[in-house]
């Protein structure tokens, strides 16, 4: 999308790289590992983690920030009640305590990992620079009754309707879309549309493709069911492109095969995944006790620009706390383990031969 003349649309800003017009996920450290935040007419993809409990606190940071930053809202769930999602929004606060907390914990703590990484940022600050357009919000709080109100929001059930169409199997997917047009019709969202005061409809799918979405009689791995996922994904990217929206759908990636996870990350323009500790040999790894699980962007969005651009080799792990989740550079302590009598390994050290004290490694 071009840079036009008129106002910044509130809860937008442009990319310096490319001049994308951006809206944040509602995670600062998200929006950095993005390139400043969301640019608008894309569609994310989030591999739910075992459980689908972190992914859906992703996408409840996504429509917080849509209903502070007074943007429209469509929300769309089969397994649950939209409107709980809605209900269970995280409250907005003023400022990070406990990022300013944490902050000066480690000022005053002793160095406690390897020293190669005590100059490292746990966060990526490469675009620290960029304009902040998210807020802050305390998972342990409720948004309020009379914000939420106050807002436009809609919401999509899918009611389950026997009789398939030709392009889909189940037309519960070209229902959500007919919806989803219609909601960008009516509010004048298409960039064709000159409305008095333009703003950005923001879309968030809840577990599309799980066995609530199966056509009649049909199983996860058969093809109409695997050909609807991959279809809907392709045909909202197009309605997505056309409009100011943004659109984020998390996926059970583990009910489906390797193939048809791939074919759906094809079709999408960002795709991350949560891979938690939790039920895995993983979980009582003393070295990743401060994180909950790994993040793996697995795909960036190339628009105005011949390539994606690659978040390189850095891992990510997530963590959550009683009033936070963010995204941290993966930080592991030094491998320096103690014997049986409680004095630490001595590892071995180059020499020449020349002292008294023979070295492991002397020639």
């Amino acid at each position: 999308m071009e840079k036009k003349s008129h106002k910044v649309i509130p809860g937008t800003t442009y990319s310096a790289q490319n001049g994308h017009l951006l809206i944040s996920s509602g995670i600062p450290s998200l929006d950095n590992l993005l390139g400043g935040g969301i640019p608008v007419g894309t569609v994310v993809l989030i591999e739910e983690d075992f459980h689908g409990s972190y992914s859906k606190i992703v996408l409840k940071y996504f429509l917080a920030e849509g209903i502070v930053s007074k943007h429209s809202t469509l929300i769309a769930s089969q397994d649950v009640n939209p409107s709980n999602i809605i209900k269970e929004l995280p409250a907005v606060i003023e400022s990070d305590l406990e990022t300013e907390r944490v902050s000066k914990t480690r000022a005053s703590d002793k160095m406690r990992i390897a020293f190669r990484y005590q100059n490292l940022p746990t966060t990526d600050s490469s675009n620290s620079n960029m304009n902040n357009i998210g807020h802050n919000y305390d998972l342990s709080k409720n948004m309020s009754f009379s914000d939420i109100e106050n807002s436009d929001i809609s919401y999509w059930t899918g009611q389950r309707i026997e009789n398939g169409t030709k392009t889909y199997s189940n037309p519960a997917y070209n229902e959500l879309l007919k919806s989803i047009k219609n909601k960008i019709k009516e509010g004048k969202f298409f960039l064709k549309d000159r409305p008095d005061r333009r703003s950005v409809l923001r879309i968030g799918v809840h577990s599309l493709g799980s066995p609530m979405w199966l056509p009649h009689r049909k199983s996860l791995h058969s093809i109409d069911a695997t050909r609807d996922l991959d279809m809907f994904i392709f045909c909202l990217r197009a309605l997505v492109r056309s409009a100011y929206s943004v659109a984020v759908i998390t996926i059970p990636t583990h009910l489906y095969h390797e193939i048809s996870l791939d074919r759906c990350i094809h079709s999408s323009d960002i795709a991350m995944r949560l891979q938690a500790f939790s039920g895995t040999e993983l979980e009582n790894n003393q070295t990743l006790s401060d994180y909950h699980g790994f993040f793996y962007l697995t795909k960036l969005a190339a628009i105005n620009s011949l390539a994606s651009r690659h978040p390189g080799s850095v891992e990510y792990a997530f963590k959550l706390r009683r009033k936070k989740f963010s995204i941290d550079v993966l930080h592991l302590p030094p491998d320096i383990q103690e014997d049986s009598d409680g004095k630490r390994e001595q590892f071995p050290s180059l020499g020449c031969g020349g002292s008294t004290k023979k070295n492991l490694l002397d020639f």
